[in-house]
């Protein structure tokens, strides 16, 4: 199952962001998914959330957007100060 691979490798550039912004914490990450990646979006979604329940990034959200192709991009990350939201976006971060 290398959707597990993938959601590691998301929750890694979501830590790496952090580092960058250490007064926020991630509310949620996007990705974007063509039909022709074989990533299988539902396996994805359980893979992520398993790693994330019970680590420092929970409660963090996964979005996933499909599209046509074969990309597999970070998209965004969104991050919370407790006081106010803001997106980062990331420029054409492919994940594999």
């Amino acid at each position: 199952m290398h959707e597990m691979g993938i959601a590691s490798s998301i929750l890694e550039a979501v830590r790496k962001e952090l580092l960058l912004y250490p007064q926020y914490r991630a509310a949620k990450v996007q990705v974007r998914i063509g039909e022709f990646a074989g990533v299988d979006q539902n396996s994805l979604q359980f893979c992520f959330d398993a790693i994330v329940k019970d680590s420092p990034f929970a409660p963090l959200e996964l979005g996933i957007e499909m599209s046509s192709g074969d990309e597999l991009d970070l998209s965004f990350i969104e991050m919370d100060d407790g006081k106010k939201e803001t997106e980062k976006e990331i420029e054409a971060a492919t994940l594999v």
